[in-house]
């Protein structure tokens, strides 16, 4: 379902400001800490938030996606909405960066496949190391699933380090098999790697989850495809690619 900003403003403008204040003051208490981003940022990110829920609730959906960078620029969004996206996605709902369809499709597969939350990232690749660095500004904090311990996080600026957004750097845990995949077309993209820690750079996107490959990663770097990924905690790969088979999809091992 197709919604305009205009529609999306109009329920920002109903929030109850005291709730999207309450919603803020708890981000703020619960972070490591706040670095740069501003408490006007959070609070009008509480606003959006809230926001997106009414409007899931409205649409009796679980699954919204937003133009949110666009949005933002031409001020029809008054805030980025990745922090309230990190807890939709922490309490089982889905909260997808930059309007894409496809990102949406693989981060309700996950969900079904494990019960777990996916990250949509841009990845990176390190042939030095044979790691992957997943980024993006939009993270969840409950990778390992909705009853397990949140992982530690900071309130950010967005990468673009404008003073106007916030958003959640999450420190996602080491030690598990992650499988990333996308859907482009009649292709399934898959590759898998073993989660080795967070990158924290002042360069790129605020989440960093580093990955090491495992498989060949210069085919992977050689054989790129599209952009994201959606990478979920857990071997998911066969699951996967017989899924795949049942919508006619040819799987492509990445790696």
């Amino acid at each position: 379902i197709y919604v305009g900003f205009d529609e999306f403003d109009a329920l920002c403008k109903a929030v109850d400001a005291d709730a999207a204040n309450a919603k803020a003051e708890h981000w703020m208490k619960t972070a490591e800490k706040i670095v740069e981003a501003q408490p006007a940022a959070i609070r009008n990110s509480a606003r959006v938030a809230i926001a997106s829920r009414d409007l899931l609730d409205k649409y009796k959906a679980d699954t919204v996606t937003m133009n949110c960078l666009g949005g933002f620029r031409s001020g029809k969004l008054m805030a980025y909405p990745c922090l309230g996206f990190t807890e939709l996605l922490d309490e089982g709902r889905h909260g997808v960066c930059e309007a894409q369809v496809p990102d949406s499709f693989a981060m309700v597969v996950s969900r079904a496949l494990t019960g777990r939350s996916g990250f949509v990232s841009d990845p990176t690749l390190d042939t030095s190391t044979r790691n992957i660095i997943y980024a993006h500004c939009m993270a969840p904090k409950k990778m390992l699933g909705t009853d397990r311990p949140a992982s530690p996080f900071r309130i950010r600026t967005l990468h673009n380090r404008d003073p106007r957004g916030a958003c959640v750097q999450s420190f996602m845990p080491s030690g598990y098999m992650t499988t990333s995949f996308r859907v482009v077309g009649k292709t399934l993209l898959v590759h898998q790697a073993k989660s080795a820690g967070n990158y924290d750079s002042e360069r790129g996107c605020r989440s960093q989850l580093v990955g090491a490959i495992k498989g060949d990663i210069e085919k992977l770097m050689r054989h790129w495809h599209a952009w994201h990924r959606v990478t979920v905690y857990g071997d998911i790969k066969e699951p996967l690619i017989e899924l795949g088979k049942e919508l006619k999809l040819q799987a492509i091992e990445e790696a």
